[in-house]
């Protein structure tokens, strides 16, 4: 039991050691200790050791909810077994702390037989590349986040400015404008731009994004449109942004200036309906006359149609002097016999059925033959 055990760990060594051997790899971090939202660059640089072998490899962080990265460069070099990698990432912390950057390496071994089988042949002889698949562990790499200035509502070097179309509009009349944020670091974007306002309304739209990532950092310019309207004159209040610089370690605050509108009120001799008190309802009983006169023909007519179908159950019925005769046969041919006997034209097809059954086995039933005859007799009363 013990040989085994130490058979199976002597072969995980040495598992771990072969593809240890394959490559090396080593990070590097500009910074181990920002702040929330503040950007780190991160380098995996990838360095194939064994030459015996074919790799590639497929690097990339896990996602969390605690940090955002993104790619911003990849550098390849060598071909075949002369393999260099170096991928280089911005990560944006998302809350303070302890936060672990997890990663997800693959690495692919395949031989130089079927690299050019891979690439050989015509359309319809076609090889994918052959390859081994192994999943390499590492380490987590793990930054020490600080904490934001309280208050904080955007971090990064970044500058305002806004425009409204107008300050003067009429009663209920849309003003659009626009409040535009640039500048470098996390991307600028606020829930609320405006402070809550009584008696006003506010129309926007999602902000307007433009951001480019690279090993230097974040470049944005966000565009918030809106509108404003109101029945009466108001003011917006000013706003103030609070930023943070992480690379000067300083506050600074974007503002928004206070905004006066006029508002021109909608005079009472342009709405439409200009009488405050309608006219009272007056009584008017002249429908009771209309409503009368269509009852009276309603009834007439009711009355009409009564009378003549009570005429027509009161008319005594006859019934078919073979209607008994045809009720009481009890095979096909007797029925056929009292049809022939009576050498009516109106039991043609009916005697043609009876002897297709008699003679000729038809797969029609003489139930059937003789339930359609009594029905056709009853419509000959």
């Amino acid at each position: 039991m013990k040989r085994s055990l130490g058979s199976l760990l002597l072969l995980l060594f040495y598992s771990t050691l072969a593809w240890s051997e394959d490559f090396s790899h080593s990070f590097t971090v500009d910074n181990y200790q920002p702040y929330v939202k503040e950007a780190v660059l991160l380098k995996l640089e990838i360095k194939q050791t064994n030459h015996d072998k074919v790799l590639f490899f497929n690097f990339n962080l896990e996602k969390s909810p605690n940090y955002h990265f993104q790619r911003v460069a990849i550098k390849e070099q060598g071909k075949n077994h002369f393999a260099y990698r170096q991928y280089s990432y911005l990560i944006y912390p998302l809350k303070a702390g302890k936060v672990n950057l997890h990663f997800k390496l693959q690495k692919r071994a395949t031989t130089d037989e079927s690299i050019s089988y891979s690439y050989s042949g015509d359309r319809d002889n076609v090889k994918g590349l052959v390859t081994m698949y192994s999943d390499i562990h590492l380490s987590p790499v793990t930054l020490e986040v600080k904490a934001l200035p309280k208050g904080t509502e955007l971090v990064g070097n970044f500058k305002l400015q806004h425009q409204f179309l107008t300050h003067h509009a009429k009663a209920y009349q849309a003003i659009p404008f626009e409040v535009e944020i640039q500048g470098h670091g996390y991307p600028p974007l606020l829930k609320n731009i405006l402070l809550s306002e009584n008696n006003i309304t506010l129309f926007k739209e999602q902000p307007l994004i433009k951001s480019a990532s690279s090993i230097k950092g974040t470049e944005n310019t966000i565009s918030y449109s809106m509108a404003l309207s109101s029945s009466k004159s108001f003011s917006l209040k000013e706003r103030d942004i609070k930023v943070f610089n992480p690379k000067t370690q300083t506050n600074y605050v974007l503002t928004l200036p206070q905004q006066d509108f006029t508002i021109e009120p909608i005079k009472p001799s342009s709405l439409v309906d200009k009488e405050d008190f309608p006219k009272p309802l007056k009584s008017d009983f002249s429908w009771l006359s209309n409503f009368f006169s269509y009852f009276i023909v309603f009834v007439a007519g009711y009355l009409t149609a009564l009378a003549q179908q009570w005429k027509e159950k009161s008319k005594p019925k006859t019934e078919h002097p073979l209607y008994r005769k045809i009720k009481k046969s009890k095979n096909a041919k007797e029925l056929l016999q009292l049809l022939m006997a009576n050498n009516q034209d109106a039991f043609k097809t009916t005697i043609e059925a009876l002897e297709n059954l008699i003679y000729n086995k038809s797969k029609t039933s003489f139930k059937s033959i003789k339930e359609a005859l009594e029905t056709e007799i009853k419509e000959m009363d």
